[in-house]
């Protein structure tokens, strides 16, 4: 938009859609970048604007961004004068901050939140993650943190109390196998 000039980035923990960002309505994006966990951004940035003209970045999927990353694009915002734009969760599907997503509530300038509904009409707040078991889809409750949707699981955004009603009525059915 705007003739802008903008750098499209995304951790390499993201493996849907490859080099791609790809929304859950299937529209995709390039990137010009897709950085592994010891990828100093800065320095990247740095390269790149070496040869191009730069106005934004924007981030997808921050959240797996290591903290160290998240510093070092908060150098790029004080040194080059350089706008980032963050996209990503604050939480995994077991409510706990991913490291990325903490160190940016912690340094980040403005929060902007994307609002979702819950399918009972209050506002969403949890990511509920999904498998599929025996062709239906399956609240879990327990498993590794990083889960990336649509290739490993399945995922729908949910409100607090729905989450824990879920959770006390699927841990209970594990617990009574």
């Amino acid at each position: 938009e705007k003739d802008l000039n903008v750098l499209i980035m995304k951790p390499g923990d993201d493996t849907k859609a490859g080099s791609k960002i790809q929304s859950r309505s299937g529209a995709e994006l390039d990137t010009d970048y897709v950085v592994g966990a010891d990828v100093n951004v800065y320095n990247l940035i740095g390269y790149h604007i070496i040869n191009h003209n730069l106005d934004c970045i924007i981030v997808d999927e921050a959240q797996f961004l290591t903290p160290k990353q998240v510093d070092e694009l908060t150098d790029v915002v004080d040194n080059y004068d350089i706008p980032v734009l963050c996209y990503g969760l604050r939480a995994d599907a077991f409510s706990y901050m991913f490291p990325g997503s903490k160190r940016l509530f912690e340094v980040a300038d403005v929060f902007e939140e994307l609002k979702a509904v819950c399918k009972c009409g209050s506002k969403a707040t949890y990511n509920l993650r999904m498998n599929r078991i025996n062709n239906e889809l399956v609240p879990v409750f327990t498993g590794e943190q990083v889960s990336i949707d649509g290739i490993d699981a399945e995922y729908d955004s949910v409100c607090r109390p729905c989450y824990k009603k879920l959770r006390r009525k699927y841990v209970k059915e594990e617990e009574n196998k």
